[in-house]
């Protein structure tokens, strides 16, 4: 929940106006933190205090959502080994003698 912590007297008052509006016929979003030094500060509900648009307040996005994983394309049949044949049988050398 964010705490908004007025500049001065006037922002204070301002920020009180704004953010009781805002909350509507639910005060009890809005709820005042004192400090020891007489500082006072809002302590409010995300949704409110980007309602109101305070400060540097930027409500965090929505996470997107983990995309598909591709599918695994199909693997390539492997080339069938070519089949060896045995070397051609020679015919016996003609020798003079014959």
């Amino acid at each position: 929940m964010p705490t908004i912590i007025p500049k001065d007297q006037a922002d204070r008052h301002r920020l009180a106006v704004e953010l009781l509006k805002a909350a509507g016929d639910r005060p009890e979003r809005v709820e005042t933190v004192t400090a020891g030094d007489g500082g006072v500060a809002f302590v409010v509900d995300d949704d409110l205090a980007a309602q109101v648009g305070t400060g540097d307040y930027t409500p965090e996005p929505e996470p997107e959502p983990e995309p598909e994983p591709e599918p695994e394309p199909e693997p390539e049949p492997e080339p069938e080994p070519e089949q060896k044949t045995a070397p051609a049988k020679r015919a016996p050398r003609k020798t003079a003698a014959s």
